[in-house]
């Protein structure tokens, strides 16, 4: 960040929050700092904002904004942040922006690469946007919208009944929000359901962000180890919830979604419901976790005890908890980053668990060869476990779940691949430069915020009549700056022309397994500088291609019918994987299928006569799925 001994400014931003939700926070032991990358931050009376992020804090219920905190303050600078505060309006904005930041960073850290929202454009987070039990990403908007409710007054848990919470303030509901942005943005077309895993899977990776974000903060998982006295699967182990208060406070009894129980492998093939078949991915990651982080203290646990294995009574030595607490943070944050960077190994359409399964030991493979704690066994044996298959393998030997790598022998290098490969890493080895400071070019869209409602409503009303339909002009946005000559979006403009070029050539569209007749899409292309722990430097393109099937004789629900294919090739501009899901009359078939369960279940005996158009689609919306969480 530094660009002279003489620049003094921070290279980190200290942030307080709760890192599990207030209620469990409440002792003021769950409550930690992070620190996040040091952004230049923009403040009006409305918002605040850095490169990436913007906090708008509007409430459409009620029609007015809360005053903006100001982290440029030298006083709430020096205190690490506004104090942990349930009644704080500004201590809410201060949660949102730190928890964004994090999971970003995360991002940034697992793809090698800075990541970006389309067009560079902000991510807006509003912190009190309606009244309501939910909280959802809009893609539309490019936002995040949090929600505010009431207690249950017959069943609170342990809040007051008719309570205020606010979704805003759990680490665990900001981080899954952010990260549904996230994969949005990697993979636009995850958010149609063309088969029952699509959603299952955002749901799943949502939650695997979220919970294994939080297993990197040190304050959280030593007094948990030491609580639960190494022991990650331990019933009384809190680092098992997510969403503890917002569960609680719904009346369901308890958090949102717990891992427990024993691993029952029929059970995949009998779950329908998007989070609960989501979960099961979620616990299958979480236990492959804990028996890798299991085989990393091993030895640890044999000094502990001078070699039974069996603790003495009575707390663990602090300093065994330290160690513990060490491998447990490396261990998810290895995790955390695998599953992400497993976004670059997935097909860009109608994804699956395996899909996800191979992607994710494909992702490790090519930056830990070695992989000497046994990683990637310990989660094909947990998938296995749960019954999630890999499709299309001779075995379960890791080296049989790796994605299949292109033959290049005696394959010319092709100049127009090399040429954007070339252009592209050099973009974003400028942009994870130190000394990078964002451009600023990019104009602003116009912003708007939502109305105000009228009344306090119940949750149908809030999503008919309130959320961000109909919006006003924030006045108050910093003032534009001209285009840069060297603007970074001639760059990428430049690139994606080429590569449409590259692939209406008939050579290359046969090569990608893709239809000849039909046109094809970019939709996506990054670059990727990774490390290895060997110190090898990876560097390549990820770049996805989408065809669109044009028969619309048949009612899929509001679903389209698409082949794609993920393209990664290397510097030379050799092409290393195709990642593929071609048109096939089985995958159509397995479509249909979907479509016709779908209506013989929504209709519950009964058809109708003209079912909506879109009715999948609206189904699974975002916030659909998110307002199914609290049911």
């Amino acid at each position: 960040m530094r660009k002279s001994p003489q620049d003094t400014r921070p290279e980190r931003r200290p942030l307080r929050i709760f890192a599990f939700d207030p209620m469990v926070s409440r002792a003021g032991d769950h409550r930690v700092t992070v620190e996040i990358p040091y952004r230049k931050i923009e403040r009006t009376e409305r918002l605040f904002r850095d490169d990436r992020l913007e906090v708008v804090d509007y409430d459409s219920t009620s029609g007015r904004y809360f005053r903006a905190v100001d982290l440029n303050n030298e006083e709430i600078a020096m205190t690490q942040g506004l104090e942990p505060l349930e009644h704080d309006p500004q201590f809410h904005q201060q949660m949102v922006y730190a928890v964004a930041s994090k999971v970003l960073e995360n991002f940034d850290r697992a793809l090698g690469r800075r990541f970006r929202f389309k067009g560079g454009e902000r991510l807006r987070l509003m912190p009190h946007a309606f009244q309501a039990r939910n909280a959802y990403f809009d893609g539309e908007l490019n936002a995040v919208l949090f929600g505010y409710f009431r207690a249950d007054e017959d069943d609170p848990g342990p809040n007051l009944p008719d309570q205020l919470i606010f979704t805003c303030l759990s680490h665990d509901i900001v981080a899954h929000e952010v990260a549904h942005a996230a994969l949005s943005r990697l993979h636009g077309y995850y958010n149609q359901p063309t088969n029952p895993q699509v959603p299952a899977l955002h749901e799943a990776f949502a939650d695997i962000v979220a919970m294994f974000q939080r297993l990197t903060f040190p304050e959280v998982v030593g007094p948990a180890l030491r609580e639960s006295r190494g022991d990650l699967l331990n019933p009384n182990n809190r680092l098992l919830d997510i969403g503890a208060q917002f569960g609680s406070a719904a009346g369901k009894g308890g958090p949102l979604r717990r891992i427990a129980g024993k691993p029952d492998p029929a059970k995949f093939a009998k779950t329908k419901e998007p989070h609960n078949l989501g979960w099961i991915l979620v616990s299958a990651v979480y236990e492959g976790f804990v028996a890798n982080f299991v085989h990393r203290t091993r030895d640890l646990f044999r000094l502990a005890t001078g070699g039974s294995g069996q603790l003495p009574d009575g707390e663990p030595h602090p300093d065994f908890v330290n160690r513990l607490t060490s491998e447990c943070v490396r261990t998810a944050q290895s995790v955390l980053s695998m599953c992400i960077r497993a976004t670059d190994y997935l097909p860009p359409v109608d994804p699956t668990f395996s899909d996800f399964l191979r992607a994710m030991v494909t992702a490790d493979f090519e930056l830990n060869r070695a992989d000497d704690s046994g990683l990637r066994a310990a989660m094909i044996e947990a998938f296995r476990q749960r019954g999630i298959q890999p499709e299309a393998v001779g075995s379960l030997a890791v080296r049989s779940l790796l994605l299949d790598t292109e033959d290049t022998t005696g394959i010319a290098v092709d100049p127009i691949l090399a040429d954007v490969v070339g252009k592209l890493v050099d973009f974003g080895a400028r942009q994870l430069d130190r000394n990078y400071s964002p451009p600023k070019s990019s104009p602003d869209r116009k912003r708007r915020t939502p109305k105000k409602l009228e009344k306090a409503s119940d949750w149908g009303s809030q999503q008919q009549e309130a959320v961000i339909s109909n919006w006003d002009e924030v006045i108050e946005n910093p003032a534009r700056a001209p285009i840069a000559e060297d603007d970074p979006e001639q760059v990428l403009s430049e690139c994606a022309s080429k590569l449409g070029r590259w692939v209406k050539e008939p050579a290359n569209r046969s090569r990608l397994k893709l239809d000849p007749f039909l046109p094809v899409g970019v939709r996506g292309f990054h670059p990727v500088h990774r490390i290895a722990p060997s110190g090898e430097l990876l560097v390549e393109m990820v770049a996805h291609f989408v065809q669109t099937d044009e028969d619309r004789s048949q009612d899929l629900g509001g679903l389209v019918y698409r082949a794609g294919v993920t393209m990664i090739a290397n510097i030379d501009g050799h092409i290393r994987y195709l990642i593929q899901k071609p048109f096939h009359p089985q995958r159509k078939a397995k479509l249909l299928a979907w479509v016709g369960a779908f209506d013989e279940m929504s209709d519950a005996g009964w058809p109708t006569q003209e079912r909506e158009t879109d009715r999948i689609v609206n189904a699974f919306s975002a916030r659909a799925m998110d307002q199914m969480r609290w049911k």
